[in-house]
């Protein structure tokens, strides 16, 4: 029986077309037999917090479509602090605002005297203390994906910021560094940043920038917020031609213009979102850039920090 499917691909491979069918009917033959044997081991669970993985002793593990990973490592880099009642197998993390107590065995946790169930609860195995990653993340206001294609959990932890002036006050997530004293460099999108309220830049060079200009100044005096943008386009460099859309818009409660263009002046491409607004003393830019590759990403990211954003003119 065995030898009847050899004799049948041997024929198929003479009567097929040398160029076209036999390469079909190979690579067939060969998917088939690579399905039959056996099956390679699953890729590793990895776990990244803010742009830097997590090192564990031993893996993280999935039950029942939950990834469950050791609970001291991640405890200790999201900085909840650890006591471990070894009488009652019960784990307490605590930090500023946030306490959270497992028992191993218990679905049920406690997060700030708040009853919460869990999808799987804590066990040991070989040892080792497992936690679902997804729900002590979320207990301390992080976000969460998961990354099917490379297994991998991903976490950015919730940061807030505020402008030097006090005015912009807004929720960011993942690993954002302050570049306010960095002098023009990949850093900043070889922009300079000096006289910025907020300068902060995200791993993937993304750069966040706010500014403000007193309507007193002698070069603004007057000036319709249509204007202030072309003075900020002047100032900026940025050529019409590489405007690539300018429109209407609305910011903090406030009437605002919008434009995306194409920045050139760093060593490679940059996508540029612009915005600027006016209260009754101050005109206000606020802009983001990043590399054309990341930016998608990162426009998602910038309306997400314009959501959390608040304004207020003191």
């Amino acid at each position: 029986m065995k030898r009847i499917p050899v004799l049948l691909i041997f024929l198929m491979l003479f009567i097929a077309s040398e160029n076209v069918k036999a390469n079909e009917i190979l690579l067939h033959i060969e998917n088939n037999l690579l399905a039959r044997g056996d099956k390679s081991e699953e890729t590793e669970i990895k776990v990244i917090l803010d742009a830097n993985p997590v090192s564990f002793s031993a893996p993280p593990i999935i039950t029942n479509s939950t990834s469950l990973v050791q609970f001291r490592p991640i405890f200790e880099r999201l900085g909840l602090q650890i006591r471990w009642d070894e009488q009652n197998q019960i784990i307490i993390g605590q930090k500023e605002g946030t306490q959270i107590q497992l028992q191993i065995g218990n679905p049920d946790a406690i997060v700030n005297g708040n009853t919460v169930v869990l999808p799987v609860a804590p066990t040991i195995v070989d040892g080792n203390t497992f936690i679902p990653i997804r729900f002590i993340s979320e207990s301390v206001d992080a976000k969460v994906e998961w990354d099917e294609k490379s297994r991998t959990v991903i976490i950015e932890s919730k940061r807030q910021y505020a402008s030097k002036d006090g005015k912009f006050h807004f929720t960011a997530y993942g690993l954002w560094k302050n570049i306010a004293n960095i002098t023009k460099s990949v850093d900043t999108g070889q922009m300079d940043v000096s006289g910025a309220q907020l300068a902060i830049r995200y791993f993937k060079y993304t750069v966040l920038l706010i500014y403000s200009d007193p309507k007193t100044a002698d070069s603004l005096k007057n000036l319709k917020l249509a204007e202030y943008l072309e003075h900020v386009k002047k100032g900026r460099n940025i050529a019409k031609k590489e405007i690539i859309e300018e429109k209407q818009t609305k910011i903090l409660g406030f009437d605002a213009i919008q434009i995306k263009y194409v920045n050139r002046n760093d060593w490679d491409k940059r996508i540029d979102t612009l915005l600027v607004f006016e209260s009754n003393s101050h005109f206000y830019t606020i802009l983001n850039s990043s590399y054309e590759d990341t930016y998608q990403s990162s426009s998602k990211q910038f309306q997400e920090l314009l959501d959390s954003m608040t304004f207020r003119e003191t």
